[in-house]
């Protein structure tokens, strides 16, 4: 059997190797990404967590932050090329190099997207590991357990596009609420108009005082994470100069009731017998 795990090693099974930073500094980087980064002869960063990237260069000689390679006020999606070139050139250089992305790799990093877009066309092995999301730090700081009755997760923009129906009886989560409608990077706070359209749509399907939470985690060990509840007819005012971070939760309006009574019937008695 081959060993795998001789650093630098041609026979190392990718060629970009993609990792979750997490959303706590370098407290939630995990032992599965700290081995890629470690065993990759060159790692790309885009973390915002205090300290990764002086972190990551004590695992890896060489290092490249690409979070220069943003422009307040200009298009996110150029950006998010860029990004990708770099990593997909480095390895068409020299094999294997990793990408270190803030959260996890594969909930709103289009970078991942696009290199694993490129690399068969190159004959390039992409590997993606998991990272601590920030739906993952979303639960902790809701402190409950919000899947029993299912959920809808809606990033805030695409919901306005694409006029998404929401069912009131569910949890509902939207994604980047506070940046709704702009395509850049921000290079400031926004005024109340524009969330004005994510709020009218959002009262399509619930009334004006529904509690809703704005949930910011945490991104370093020793703050706390903010969780604003507000009424939802509050909400363009609520987010007017607010940083461009944080979650949107809508807790259900109502609960659904019961169709299938038969199997209710079945899902109790089983729960009468394993009491007895």
């Amino acid at each position: 059997m081959k060993d795998l795990t001789t650093a630098g090693s041609s026979i190392w099974p990718f060629d970009i190797g993609i990792v979750g930073t997490g959303i706590v500094g370098t407290h939630q980087l995990t032992r599965e990404a700290e081995e890629v980064i470690r065993r990759s002869k060159r790692t790309f960063v885009v973390a915002s967590g205090y300290g990764v990237t002086e972190y990551i260069e004590t695992l890896c000689p060489r290092v490249t932050d690409l979070s220069y390679l943003y422009e307040p006020g200009s298009n996110r999606l150029p950006t998010y090329h860029r990004m990708a070139s770099e990593v997909v050139s480095a390895a068409l250089e020299e094999t294997p190099v990793c990408l270190a992305a803030y959260g996890h790799p594969w909930v709103y990093c289009y970078p991942t997207t696009l290199i694993n877009r490129a690399a068969p066309l190159l004959d390039l092995h992409v590997e993606v590991f998991a990272g601590v999301s920030a739906f993952d730090s979303l639960l902790v700081d809701l402190g409950t357990d919000i899947a029993n009755g299912g959920i809808q997760m809606y990033e805030a923009t695409d919901l306005l596009l694409r006029q998404r129906p929401i069912q009131s009886d569910v949890t509902c989560v939207i994604w980047q609420p506070t940046v709704v409608g702009d395509p850049t990077c921000p290079s400031g706070p926004y005024t109340s108009r524009q969330f004005e359209p994510l709020r009218d749509y959002l009262l399509r399907f619930y009334p004006r005082d529904h509690h809703v939470k704005l949930v910011t985690s945490k991104n370093h060990p020793l703050i706390q994470s903010s969780v604003v509840s507000l009424a939802l007819g509050d909400l363009a005012t609520e987010l007017e100069g607010m940083p461009g971070v944080g979650t949107l939760y809508l807790p259900p309006l109502t609960e659904r009731a019961i169709k299938d009574a038969e199997l209710f019937d079945v899902m109790v008695g089983n729960v009468t017998q394993a009491d007895e």
